[in-house]
């Protein structure tokens, strides 16, 4: 086994590992928000069920600010009682 190849395989391993978690994590996100079927919410997705979330709201809750919510994002948002949407 070359040097090279001692070097990739646990590379290929950990992005093998991370493509098979992605989708679960998608999971998360409920389709009928999700319309654009990125697997994250969107500020107007979310303000399309929940016309009273502001701008400013959205931002708390996008942590990594990145200007969607994940199903991370979601699910804390939900149990800190910031987005009262049942998540998927």
């Amino acid at each position: 086994m070359t040097r090279m190849t001692k070097i990739l395989t646990p590379v290929a391993a950990l992005a093998l590992g991370l493509m098979a978690i992605v989708p679960a994590v998608a999971q998360g996100i409920d389709a009928t928000i999700d319309v654009n079927g990125d697997g994250k919410y969107s500020y107007p997705e979310l303000q399309t069920v929940d016309p009273s979330l502001d701008q400013n709201m959205f931002m708390v809750m996008d942590v990594n600010g990145d200007g969607l919510l994940d199903a991370a994002e979601a699910a804390a948002a939900t149990d800190a009682g910031l987005m009262p949407i049942a998540d998927g």
